[in-house]
């Protein structure tokens, strides 16, 4: 999971996808990949990434898993959060492209565990929309994603990003 740092400063069309696991941890304050999330999410917001993007379909299990893991009113904030942020674009998931391209990888991808449909829309949709960095902390998708920015994501840090992103984080008292 090394990072081309310039690539992500000076890449006009650079974009990024956002995974359920990132989302969750970085509201779950019990998940053990909360601060890293949390990381994550200041960098793309910061515009390190690119733009941004999510789905329907990572919307639709994000909120499951916070109403089963932390609660209903929770789930709704989160998801009502997200859905107003004017720096992720949502994409759908409806469209028969994708859908065919999704179902076409869930067949292909079957023998690898952990590998769920909603991944396998996620990877149809960054290809089909040239998405050339993931934030997910699913080492599932190391085969399939030119970029994967999860777990561990801090120690490929130079000096000056930390100091930036410390200064983010004092700011919105993350601790």
């Amino acid at each position: 999971m090394q990072r081309e740092l310039k690539n992500i400063y000076t890449a006009e069309k650079h974009s990024c996808f956002i995974d359920t696991g990132v989302f969750f941890a970085a509201y779950s304050k019990r998940d053990s990949m909360h601060l890293e999330a949390r990381l994550l999410l200041i960098s793309a917001i910061l515009g390190w990434f690119g733009k941004l993007y999510t789905s329907t379909y990572i919307l639709d299990e994000l909120a499951t898993l916070t109403k089963a893991k932390v609660g209903g009113e929770e789930a709704v904030n989160l998801l009502e959060y997200i859905l107003r942020s004017k720096k992720i674009s949502i994409v759908s998931v409806e469209d028969g492209e994708t859908l065919e391209d999704a179902r076409g990888r869930f067949r292909k991808h079957e023998g690898i565990r952990g590998m769920s449909f909603t991944d396998c829309t996620t990877l149809a949709i960054q290809e089909r929309m040239k998405i050339n960095s993931l934030l997910s902390f699913d080492s599932n998708f190391l085969p399939f994603v030119p970029k994967l920015f999860g777990e561990r994501y801090h120690e490929n840090l130079e000096d000056g990003e930390r100091e930036i992103l410390a200064k983010a984080t004092k700011k919105l008292e993350i601790v």
